[in-house]
């Protein structure tokens, strides 16, 4: 088996929000009296996380970045997207009563879709007697998300950045899983969606890496797979 030990990213890796994280802001946002369409909060979501990406320098927690830790660091980011989709400055009292919105929806299961090639890949995997774990730059939710997703079971270790201080693309965070995992860097393949983070983050642990381009967005320098099915 050329690789014993198989690291996985978790957004748009194993899962997506259900339609579009816009449409999900929209729905929220709807019920507190602001009409904004999915996709203008689509682009203002990117342009926040463009911003946020310029304030925080790569491999930072960006959880930990700010005086108020993870509550400090949604409330900037949701407050930034909302204001820009809207053209307009948002009162903070109207972003902290969307944040306590969004974060109630994004909890539940029923918000994210597990990609149809996610179960048949993990459980291939396993049956080769591939061990599995997860390298992802979230907050300190995604064991307990994971955990209602049914998605837990397939890994040994869940590698979360918030919870080590550390995120991709540092190889700490490969390296702490692998330390784990009881793996070195030779055994280890790496799968996610970034070319900066997954990519590069792996490689400057020592570990292959491959991306996976769900929604065709990468340029032909990238050697990808459309989804997970091929892994096994």
């Amino acid at each position: 088996m050329k690789y014993p030990f198989v690291l996985l990213d978790v957004g748009d890796t194993l899962i997506g929000p259900r339609g579009s994280y816009g449409s999900i802001y929209a729905e929220v946002l709807a019920d507190l009296g602001l009409e904004l369409s999915g996709e203008q909060l689509d682009g203002g979501i990117r342009q926040a996380s463009q911003e946020l990406r310029r304030q925080i320098p790569p491999g930072i927690d960006r959880f930990s970045f700010f005086p108020g830790g993870e509550a400090e660091l949604w409330l900037r980011f949701a407050r930034t997207s909302i204001a820009l989709a809207a053209g307009r400055p948002i009162e903070d009292d109207f972003a902290l009563a969307a944040l306590e919105g969004l974060r109630r929806v994004f909890k539940q299961p029923d918000a994210w879709v597990i990609y149809d090639d996610v179960r048949p890949t993990l459980d291939a995997l396993r049956a080769q007697g591939c061990r599995l774990a997860v390298v992802s730059n979230w907050d300190s939710r995604l064991p307990g998300l994971l955990e209602r997703l049914d998605l837990a079971r397939y890994f040994e270790v869940i590698g979360v950045s918030h919870l080590e201080g550390v995120e991709k693309p540092d190889p700490a965070l490969f390296l702490r899983v692998l330390e784990r995992l009881g793996a070195t860097p030779d055994q280890a393949l790496h799968v996610g969606n970034l070319p900066v983070e997954d990519l590069a983050g792996a490689r400057a642990a020592g570990i292959d890496g491959l991306l996976v381009d769900r929604q065709n967005r990468l340029d032909d320098s990238h050697a990808t797979i459309p989804d997970l099915s091929s892994l096994p």
